[in-house]
C-alpha cells in the first residue's frame, strides 16, 4: 500500500475560496481511482480560522497545520508541510489547481519498475486564465535525443533548458532536499539542479497529470509577470546555477550577483 500526502499551501485570503474547495475535491476524485493506498490532504495555513467549514472536505482524510514561523511564501509553506508528512511519498497541489483523476494511478504503474526514482513529475497543462490559452510543460524530456535517458531529467539537459515545473509532482519524502525561498522565480530550477547533481533520479511520466492555472488576479504567477523584468528573470536563473551546490538557502539575491560582478 502506498499512502500519499498531498500538501496544499494556503494564505489566509485563499482559505475560504471556491478554488481551494475544488482543489481538495480533485484529490477526492483521484481517490476513487487510486486503489493502492490512501490520499491524505495536509493544508498549511497561517492561522486557524474557527469559522471555516472544513466539513466540506468530507470523503478525504485531511488535517491542517499552522505555520507560525512568520514565513508564508510558497517555498517556506511547502518546507514546513514536508516536516509533518508521515507517508513515504507526498505531492504538491496549489490551492487553485487540480489533478487529473488518474494521476496517482499513473504514478503507481511507473513506480513498480522505477522504485529508485526520487521525483515523479506529470506533464502539466498550463492554463492562462487571461487568454484561455493552454500549453504543456515537462513534455520536452520525451523528445528524441534531448536527455541522456529519455523521460529522465538529468543535470546535462538542465544546462540547455530550465522549462520544468514541479507542481503536481510526487516526491519520495526521505529524498526531499527542501526549496530555497530566496531563489524567487527560479526555485524549481535550482531544486532540479541540486537533486540531479546529487544523483537523484527525476522522471517525467508521459501523461497529463496536473492542471496549473496561471495569472489569476493576486496569484504568484501574476506578480512575477508584472513585477520581474526579463533581465531580472535571467539573473534569478543565473543565481540558481551558482547556488545549487549549497545544501542550505544562503539567502542570496540578484543584487548579490551584480555586486560580485562589480567587484571583479
Amino acid at each position: 500500500m502506498k499512502d500519499i500526502t498531498v500538501i496544499i499551501p494556503v494564505l489566509d485570503k485563499q482559505l475560504d475560496s471556491d478554488e481551494l474547495t475544488n482543489a481538495v475535491k480533485s484529490v477526492r476524485d483521484c481517490q476513487e481511482f487510486y486503489t493502492d493506498g490512501k490520499l491524505k490532504v495536509l493544508i498549511v495555513v497561517e492561522k486557524v480560522e474557527n469559522g471555516f467549514d472544513y466539513t466540506q472536505f468530507n470523503g478525504i482524510p485531511f488535517k491542517y497545520i499552522v505555520n507560525k514561523s512568520g514565513k508564508y511564501d510558497y517555498c517556506s509553506q511547502i518546507n514546513f508541510g514536508v516536516k509533518h508528512v508521515d507517508t513515504e511519498y507526498f505531492s504538491i497541489l496549489e490551492y487553485d489547481d487540480y489533478y487529473n483523476k488518474k494521476w496517482f494511478n499513473m504514478f503507481t504503474n511507473y513506480l513498480n519498475t522505477n522504485e529508485d526514482v526520487s521525483v515523479f513529475l506529470p506533464i502539466n497543462v498550463l492554463h492562462n486564465v487571461k487568454t484561455d490559452e493552454r500549453e504543456f510543460v515537462n513534455d520536452i524530456i520525451w523528445s528524441s535525443g534531448f536527455a541522456n535517458s529519455i523521460g529522465y531529467i538529468d543535470f546535462d539537459c538542465l544546462q540547455s533548458t530550465a522549462s520544468f515545473n514541479l507542481t503536481g509532482g510526487i516526491f519520495k519524502t526521505s529524498d526531499w532536499l527542501g526549496y530555497k525561498p530566496s531563489i524567487s522565480v527560479a526555485f524549481n530550477y535550482e531544486y532540479l539542479l541540486r537533486a540531479t547533481d546529487k544523483g537523484q533520479k527525476v522522471f517525467v511520466i508521459p501523461k497529463e497529470g496536473y492542471h496549473h492555472e496561471l495569472f489569476k488576479d493576486g496569484s504568484l504567477s501574476e506578480y512575477y509577470i508584472n513585477n520581474i523584468s526579463d533581465e531580472d528573470n535571467a539573473k534569478w536563473f543565473d543565481l540558481a546555477k551558482s547556488e545549487y551546490t549549497f545544501d542550505e538557502d544562503r539567502n542570496q539575491g540578484i543584487d548579490d550577483i551584480k555586486r560580485k560582478s562589480d567587484e571583479k
